[in-house]
């Protein structure tokens, strides 16, 4: 996919298209659930992170400390039972519930310190969450990761 590439050429829009045409699961979700599921598909285009358990998790970070998310949306979302669903089977990938949690201790939280102190804690400014307008939509991703210092992660 284009918006797994640095320099990704494509408006936010198209990214977001192009996110939904190989992950067509994910976009007859987030048409049902509406705008908070879209936002949450913004951050995957925006931060260059697939859709895969893995680039789910590696996602966390950015949310968590590089955008404008609220305590309010992320109990709303966290909350769903599209969500917990997808958690549940997330921590069967990963081989239950105590072999998550030593994978998630030693495996995923070095790596969620690693991107928060070598990636989020350099971009200029949070990315809007929940405010991202029609411009920056037809914007390139490329543009809008120079504008917020936004250096993904290699594929």
């Amino acid at each position: 996919m284009q918006i797994l590439k640095q320099n990704c050429e494509l408006t936010l829009r198209e990214g977001l298209a192009e996110l939904y045409r190989s992950n067509p699961e994910v976009e007859a979700v987030s048409k049902v659930k509406g705008k908070i599921f879209i936002d949450h598909d913004l951050t995957h285009v925006i931060f260059g992170c697939d859709t895969s358990l893995t680039g789910e998790i590696l996602l966390k970070p950015w949310i968590l400390f590089g955008t404008t998310i609220n305590m309010a949306e992320l109990k709303t979302y966290a909350a769903d039972p599209e969500v917990q669903r997808l958690n549940a089977e997330g921590r069967e990938l990963l081989g239950g519930r105590a072999l998550g949690i030593l994978k998630a201790l030693f495996l995923y939280l070095p790596q969620f310190f690693w991107i928060w102190l070598m990636r989020v804690r350099k971009m200029h400014r949070k990315w809007p969450h929940s405010d991202v307008t029609d411009a920056m939509l037809d914007t390139k991703i490329s543009e809008l990761r120079t504008t917020y210092n936004i250096q993904i992660l290699k594929s």
